[in-house]
């Protein structure tokens, strides 16, 4: 077989999770079985107009005083003893960072933003390879000479939002936490706060550059979404749309197409909230809070909506002791009233009144008194930002197609409302972002991303800060999980065929241990994240990387021979 490659032994960073963090688990060994084709160089421009950059690698060792910093990402959950971390200025310094990490015989993984939500990157006895400072943003042009976005994997969400809009005045739909780094968030499918208006992250992708190992060498392969159907790299770019990170090799840069949305000038931003302790006295306001939000979204949430497609939300479902459920949202069009006739339908039937939100956990917060405010849009994207600080985390996903029903709002009520002796949960809560509209104009197996006609995204999350609660926050979550899902078996089953689900599994991009790893016997998350795409995820492994040399703990494998 033929691929387009460059054997300049260039390697960079493959994103893990949304988080932006990346992993591969790389060795050298027989790849295809047949020599890849050798381009010249130039054949492969760099978006900054130029090849490999001279060496600037820096190598932090364990009496480094960056030693104990670069060795963690942002969850502090997750840290480890690696041999060394490279800190990576260019594409030369990747190709000296890798031979030299697979000749001294240590497992090198890579790390963009940092925020890998399990333990895919820390590294006892290896090389991590630090690819933040690869963040270059510019116009450039793909592999068939057409203009397009070239993002370097180690740029942030915010270093790509601000370049994009300040030099010329577009944007991708992606996240809304700008510290996560791009090699994780796009490769995962990516979504944010404008996809229900422009779709997902990858439906803009054009080109992926990506580092293979063949024949005993790494190779770049550039991959686009114009190669001929049916081809290696078309297969190849198509894995990159939402088949995670870690799996087929190592993300230099991803192009977007020319035609990425210009965003909205100004947006609207509105927050209330509902006292807990109200709540508590009224259980039955708690159920038809949830119960309309999900109506809401269920009924508007088509592929052609033609009204709230501008509208993102989040309802923030947190544990009693936090003391306020909190529901933020932003409305990209110009007149208010839709938003108002939102907030009536979510309200509607509760004796609970609103309040205007004044604190609330994770950051998606608007620490003002206005009820709306109406903000340019990069000013909005930044009140929005969710990274939040430095913490332990413990994190699950669902995909919802339809309002919930009684027993998912009665398992939320029931652990929300839980009292855990000496446990502090005020950071702990589900998540519900709005979903759907224009994701949903795309057909399941057009992209790796299979959840095709879901309305809702749910993200469980919980944070704390003192190791000994480690335990008591993880079994929480287990069992707050459980209970939503008790009619589904205790995940968010998919839909098929034979099955009309409400729910549709869950997110490659907030990888979940607990659905299993790649050693089980039968792990559940190649189902939950993939459905019926995973398949042809892994008759592209077999081309790609037959002998697993990439993976991690929930990586896609190879099919048995």
């Amino acid at each position: 077989m033929s691929h387009e490659v460059s054997r300049r032994n260039l390697l960079g960073s493959v994103g893990v999770v949304a988080a932006g963090a990346s992993i591969a688990g790389l060795g050298l060994g027989d790849g295809q079985a047949q020599a890849a084709e050798t381009p010249p160089p130039s054949a492969y421009p760099h978006p900054a107009e130029g090849g490999a950059a001279a060496s600037g690698a820096s190598r932090v060792l364990p009496d480094d005083p960056r030693y104990e910093t670069l060795s963690q990402g942002f969850n502090q959950r997750w840290t480890s003893s690696p041999r060394y971390i490279q800190v990576i200025t260019s594409d030369a310094d990747v190709v000296t960072g890798v031979d030299e990490a697979l000749r001294l015989g240590l497992r090198p993984t890579v790390r963009s933003g940092g925020h890998c939500y399990e333990d895919f990157v820390e590294n006892t006895g290896g090389a991590i390879l630090d690819m933040s400072a690869m963040k270059d943003v510019r116009k450039t042009k793909d592999k068939y000479g057409k203009a397009a976005y070239g993002v370097e994997s180690g740029a942030t969400i915010w270093d790509i939002y601000t370049t994009l809009f300040r030099r010329y005045g577009v944007t991708i739909p992606g996240g809304s936490c700008y510290s996560v780094g791009a090699g994780g968030h796009v490769c995962g499918g990516g979504y944010g706060v404008l996809s229900r208006r422009d779709g997902l992250t990858v439906d803009h992708l054009v080109q992926v550059d990506v580092v293979t190992v063949e024949n005993g060498h790494a190779v770049v392969t550039r991959a686009h979404r114009s190669d001929p159907p049916g081809s290696h790299t078309s297969d190849l770019f198509w894995a990159h749309t939402g088949g995670g990170g870690g799996n087929f090799g190592v993300v230099l840069r991803y192009y977007f197409a020319e035609s990425i949305p210009a965003p909205p000038p100004n947006v609207w931003l509105s927050s209330i909230a509902w006292p807990w302790a109200e709540l508590e006295k009224n259980p039955d306001d708690f159920t038809k809070l949830v119960a309309n939000y999900g109506r809401f979204f269920e009924t508007h949430s088509g592929a052609e909506e033609p009204l709230y497609q501008n509208l993102f939300s989040l309802l923030k479902l947190t544990h009693k002791s936090n003391g306020n459920v909190v529901l933020s949202s932003q409305w990209a069009g110009e007149d208010i009233g839709p938003v108002e006739d939102f907030l009536a339908a979510v309200e509607a039937g509760l004796r609970t009144k609103s309040t205007v939100q004044m604190y609330s956990v994770g950051d998606h917060f608007l620490p003002y008194p206005d009820k709306h405010r109406r903000m340019p849009w990069l000013q909005a994207t930044q009140t929005l930002n969710g990274s939040g600080p430095n913490q332990r985390g413990k994190y699950k996903s669902a995909y919802h197609r339809k309002a919930f029903t009684p027993t998912q709002i009665a398992g939320m009520w029931t652990w929300l409302t839980r009292d855990v002796p000496d446990v502090n949960l005020t950071q702990t809560l589900v998540q519900i972002d709005s979903y759907g509209c224009r994701i949903n104009a795309i057909r399941p197996h057009e992209t790796a991303v299979p959840q095709r006609d879901s309305v809702l995204k749910l993200q469980y999350q919980t944070y704390w800060t003192d190791p000994a609660e480690d335990s008591a926050h993880v079994d929480f979550m287990r069992g707050f999980y459980e209970a939503v899902y008790a009619e589904t078996g205790g995940v968010p089953e998919i839909t098929d065929a034979t099955h009309d689900r409400t729910t549709d599994g869950a997110y490659v991009n907030y990888p979940d241990v607990d659905l299993g790893i790649a050693t089980d016997p039968a792990p559940q998350y190649p189902t939950l994240y993939y459905k019926d795409n995973y398949a042809r995820l892994q008759r592209t492994k077999k081309t790609w990387d037959p002998k697993n040399l990439f993976h991690h703990q929930q990586s896609i494998v190879p099919p048995a021979q």
